[in-house]
């Protein structure tokens, strides 16, 4: 801006330089209409490289697209900074410079001389420090006529603020704070993230929603079993942070997003997997979670689903502190698994036979991979796993060292003595609880944990080690054998997949129930099995009150009286009045029962 003195002498040279508004600061050079110019990134807090110094003098800056279907000049376009509420203007009116149809312009706080590489238009320090805390706003103007505006905020540092490119850019879309994201793949200066001058490459995440074929629709999560764990890499042979990985197997078509990875008893919050676009696994198929999707980086994988920080790092396991990771989903564990020691440069798989959420908490039914993939490193990351060879045949479990046949329990031996049908949280925290009344031990290997009429079959105990039950010991089975979903039960037996209800009354007087059974005698639709050790039915039709547990207590059966048969009565349970683990419920898991 030129400015005139009234002094004569100073006039008269003003008129011979054209003192006064100079041609930029009238209405706009163009006609434009509302959205022809659209506001499509801002980043308003430089990161200064590491162990460097550095100010945001110079290195902020809002990015436009030109909407309209012609060449435009900018000429004479006011552009105003403020706060959300206008509030704490600043303004700087255009010189003529051109931008192309479909083409993004980066504006920035330098001067014209000193323009950053990315930045293609200074306007100097005119509109003020861009704000870092409670947000700012930026609009186009040609005299009173508002062209765009957008709201900016949740400015991190090093990232700016992208208006998602899941639709092209849109001036009434950019209103909505939602339809913005923060930058993080494109990194255009050491430590600083975003695209000036580009096509913008993040979008929106969304809780509880995700894009597919361009579509949004909600997100399929999995229930507990719905995603097994069947395969991990502690021990990459490379850099752990980078090669580390796990793999999972959909047994159903569920979704990863917003899906946590976590260690068990840490204190770190689970690593979220945030994704707007839907990753999919359809039942049957597997999916691999890496440190790194970059195949040169990661070990040579080409097939990552999804990725996790590596400030969440995988640990070879030993005997005294083993390995664990698990998968979380609105802080209910999915699946987990621990291991005892990983050999350097070799994945511990699943046996194939043996993919489900029981048998994957038994570390003895996994095995060092045996086939190469990548750089060179041993598993089969995606793919189904090979065969372990060690593990003992059908109808056989390694008594400490030596393999023998399992023992199956006797007629009426076994006998369910104590379920949690109704916990404070469910379905975590859901178990039951049988017991030895025989003379002899029997092996819980092999058993199947069952509803009756429904469609699932059995959750089958597979342990390659035999899992003895001496008489008048009690085994558990739980819905989690995560300690911090299932309200810190004693060390579960096994585990199940199924819902246990809570009898359901008048609207399902027969759905409460549970049994063991040998799922070899199981057959049909629905299932049936010929062989049933115990089983109880806790419902309406068979006596059971429309609840048949309070909230958080259990139903246990009066002592001494553990048969088969008195478990078939309401009149021989009572309900737990004993806190246990986190003190969440009621009841005596894995101990003697305790009625008046």
């Amino acid at each position: 801006m030129t400015y005139c003195t009234k002094m004569r002498f100073v006039w008269i040279a003003c008129v011979l330089a054209a003192c006064g508004p100079d041609e930029a600061s009238g209405p706009c050079k163009e006609s434009f209409l509302p959205g022809d110019l659209v506001i499509t990134e801002v980043f308003a807090d430089y990161a200064a490289p590491t162990g460097g110094t550095g100010t945001d003098e110079g290195k902020e800056w809002f990015e436009i697209y030109n909407n309209a279907d012609r060449p435009v000049s900018l000429k004479g376009l006011t552009i105003v900074h403020s706060r959300p509420d206008g509030s704490k203007s600043a303004s700087h009116t255009m010189a003529d410079v051109t931008i192309a149809p479909g083409q993004y312009f980066t504006l920035g706080n330098s001067t014209s001389d000193l323009l950053p590489p990315y930045v293609d238009y200074g306007y100097s320090a005119e509109l003020g420090d861009f704000y870092n805390t409670d947000g700012g706003k930026l609009a186009l103007k040609c005299g009173e006529t508002e062209i765009d505006s957008a709201i900016y905020d949740t400015v991190k540092s090093g990232h700016s603020r992208e208006l998602s490119n899941l639709v092209p850019p849109d001036y009434t879309r950019n209103d909505d704070t939602v339809n913005w994201c923060e930058a993080h793949d494109t990194e255009f200066e050491t430590n600083n993230f975003g695209t000036p001058g580009q096509d913008n490459d993040c979008a929106p995440v969304v809780a509880g929603a995700c894009t597919e074929a361009g579509t949004s629709r909600a997100v399929v999560s999995p229930g507990i079993g719905e995603l097994v764990i069947t395969e991990v890499m502690p021990s990459p042979s490379g850099t752990d942070s980078d090669q580390e990985w796990l793999e999972v197997k959909a047994l159903a078509d569920v979704d990863l997003n917003g899906l946590g990875i976590d260690r068990a008893g840490d204190t770190a919050n689970p690593q979220i997997i945030n994704s707007p676009t839907c990753i999919h696994v359809a039942a049957g198929s597997y999916a691999v979670i890496a440190h790194s999707a970059d195949s040169a980086i990661n070990g040579g994988i080409t097939n990552v689903a999804a990725t996790f920080s590596s400030s969440l790092a995988l640990v070879a396991g030993t005997t005294t502190t083993p390995g664990d990771i698990q998968i979380v989903a609105n802080a209910v564990a999915i699946d987990s698994i621990t291991w005892v020691g990983a050999a350097n440069g070799k994945a511990l798989q699943l046996d194939p036979d043996l993919t489900d959420a029981s048998s994957n908490d038994e570390p003895s039914n996994f095995c060092d991979a045996t086939v190469t993939y990548g750089a060179g490193d041993f598993g089969s990351p995606g793919l189904e796993n090979s065969q372990c060879a060690l593990l003992p045949p059908p109808g056989m479990c390694d008594g400490g060292g030596s393999l023998r046949a399992i023992q199956k329990p006797a007629a009426n031996n076994l006998v369910i003595t104590e379920f949690m049908p109704n916990p404070k949280v469910e379905p975590g925290q859901e178990w039951f609880e049988i017991t030895n009344i025989g003379s002899t031990p029997f092996d819980l290997n092999g058993l199947g944990l069952d509803r009756q009429n429904d469609a699932r079959a059995p959750d089958v105990v597979n342990s390659a080690a035999c899992k003895q039950l001496l008489p008048g010991q009690f085994a558990l089975f739980a819905r989690s054998s995560d300690s911090a979903t299932n309200g810190m039960l004693p060390t579960p037996d096994a585990t199940f997949g199924f819902s246990m209800v809570n009898s359901g009354g008048s609207a399902c007087p027969s759905c409460g129930d549970v049994q063991v059974v040998d799922p070899a005698t199981c057959s049909g639709t629905p299932l049936v099995c010929t062989t049933v050790y115990d089983s109880i039915v806790y419902t309406t039709t068979n006596g059971w009150p429309s609840t048949a547990t309070p909230d958080g207590a259990s139903a246990q059966l009066k002592p001494p009286s553990y048969t088969v048969t008195n478990n078939d009565s309401f009149a021989n349970f009572c309900l737990g009045t004993t806190g246990y683990g986190d003190n969440t419920n009621l009841g005596t898991p894995k101990a003697a029962n305790v009625c008046p």
